[in-house]
């Protein structure tokens, strides 16, 4: 079994998830968002910057 690490998201996709990411952290720290879903926001946000940095 060959796995095929090569890049498939476009600057498109890079942008709509760092501003995915951008945005879970504004509500977050504006404290839109509070307790577990607070967690969860920037645990999900976290993910989208690493995917965009990655772009894997």
């Amino acid at each position: 079994m060959d796995l095929d690490w090569k890049r498939n998201l476009s600057n498109t996709d890079r942008i709509i998830r760092i501003a995915i990411g951008i945005i879970l952290l504004a509500l977050v720290f504006t404290k839109f968002v509070t307790k577990v879903w607070a967690v969860v926001a920037v645990i999900f946000a976290l993910s989208q910057f690493v995917e965009a940095y990655f772009a894997y």
